[in-house]
């Protein structure tokens, strides 16, 4: 027996243990001609709780991520069995947490996730863990990261959080090929920009593209992360309170975007006849100020948040520019229909194609569902509309329930808009999905 595999079977063994698996598969139907599956993947996550008593509890989680298409680029890589199912291990949530060491504080330090906000799935008040977009369908997932976070209660109406997290994360985009998006333009795209200089210098047509030819163009990326010093890491705090049926809070935390911002650099010299291009990469320094609200009055479920984020001023353009999102939402259940709503001023999270300096939008989102057959049978209509550009993201779903703890869905995804829109870029993503989970 391996010593990995001794390992797990003593966790199995003295622990609590738990998790899912998922699979689920996306067929392309833009093009009926060249439909293709565009995204397939299985997730499997395992969590261990060990019992250390009433004081004492603690986590360990981990995440498998299997993709089964073949990363193979030559001959000489049919031997290497790693490219033909590659397989990404991760580490989920996985901590240790001391409980009433004082009488209602709460230690936590390890890799967590911490949540903050009343909203529905988008949460301008949530600055701690980044974003995971690798799964296109899911848009308000987190990834777990290194903190301390310490939770305070003296009294039942009063809660006190403080957090420390001393590396950055950025937010995990979508898979290339899902979603393929040019970050650099081409040597031909430049070269095309020197024509038209040339051109608004009076030369004429030809002449232009003989002078552009002789131009050696050199195309960089200068990508920088945070660093990980402790003067720069990420920290903050939130009150929170109880108020006849309101639950409230304000916070503040100082940090990063999770999206860097970019900004292009182009120095021609026509001396040695070369054009220098480079895009500058980083990720702005931020506070960030929130309140949330949430109440249920007569059966309806109530919640506002909103935040104000202020950025560095001497970090790039547009950096030190003040950010305000508001989210505001309801949701309501009547005769077995759920219907969930909320009105969005600021960024979508699906934020693939974007950078962090994309302006604030306004969107609707809203999802009207049912269940059938003594709950085994959902039916789900959800999405969202730009209503600054009119365009939608519509994603019906149909998710059968054929035993406890299984789950076998039928997924639509539909995009649309035009182009400048907070869909345009997925205009052409049109798919069908085919899912199961199954949770233990």
């Amino acid at each position: 027996m391996t010593l990995a595999a001794t390992l797990l079977a003593l966790l199995v063994g003295t622990a609590g243990f738990g998790g899912d698996v998922m699979t689920r598969a996306h067929l392309r139907t833009a093009a009926l001609d060249s439909a293709a599956l565009s995204w397939f993947e299985t997730r499997a996550k395992l969590d261990f709780e060990p019992d250390l008593g009433d004081m004492v509890s603690a986590r360990l989680g981990i995440e498998f991520r299997l993709d089964p298409f073949p990363q193979i680029s030559s001959v000489g890589q049919l031997g290497e069995v790693a490219r033909f199912e590659p397989v990404t291990a991760l580490l989920g949530e996985t901590y240790l947490r001391v409980h009433n060491p004082l009488p209602g504080l709460t230690l936590t330090a390890g890799r967590q996730l911490v949540h903050w906000g009343t909203a529905d799935a988008i949460n301008p008040t949530d600055n701690w863990n980044p974003p995971d977009y690798s799964d296109p369908l899911t848009w308000d997932a987190r990834r777990p990261s290194w903190m301390l976070h310490v939770d305070y209660s003296p009294v039942a109406a009063l809660g006190l959080e403080l957090a420390a997290k001393p590396l950055f994360e950025s937010a995990l985009s979508v898979p290339d090929r899902w979603l393929h998006v040019d970050y650099l333009p081409s040597e031909a795209v430049l070269r095309e920009g020197l024509v038209q200089q040339f051109l608004g210098y009076g030369v004429d047509s030809a002449t232009a593209r003989l002078l552009a030819g002789t131009y050696t163009i050199n195309i960089a990326e200068d990508y920088r992360l945070p660093a990980n010093r402790l003067k720069e890491m990420t920290y903050g705090g939130r009150a929170k309170t109880h108020f006849s049926v309101f639950d409230l809070s304000a916070s503040m935390v100082r940090g990063y975007d999770f999206l860097p911002t970019a900004q292009p650099e182009i120095v021609t010299d026509t001396a040695t006849k070369t054009m220098n291009f480079t895009l500058h990469e980083h990720y702005a320094r931020r506070t960030i100020i929130g309140a949330d609200a949430a109440a249920n009055v007569a059966g309806v479920g109530l919640w506002a948040e909103a935040a104000w984020s202020s950025g560095d001023e001497g970090q790039g353009a547009g950096d030190g520019e003040d950010k305000i999102s508001v989210i505001g939402g309801f949701d309501y259940t009547l005769a077995g229909f759920y219907l969930n709503a909320q009105y969005l001023h600021g960024r979508f999270p699906l934020a693939l194609a974007q950078t962090s300096a994309e302006p604030a939008e306004d969107f609707v989102l809203a999802a009207l569902e049912r269940k059938f057959f003594s709950d085994r049978l959902l039916l789900r209509a959800g999405g969202a509309v730009d209503l600054r550009h009119g365009s939608l993201a519509f994603l019906p779903v149909v998710r059968w329930f054929p035993a406890d703890a299984v789950e076998l869905d039928l997924t639509g995804a539909l995009f649309t808009g035009k182009v400048g829109s907070a869909f345009a870029a997925l205009d052409a993503n049109d798919e069908v999905c085919l899912g199961a989970r199954y949770r233990f």
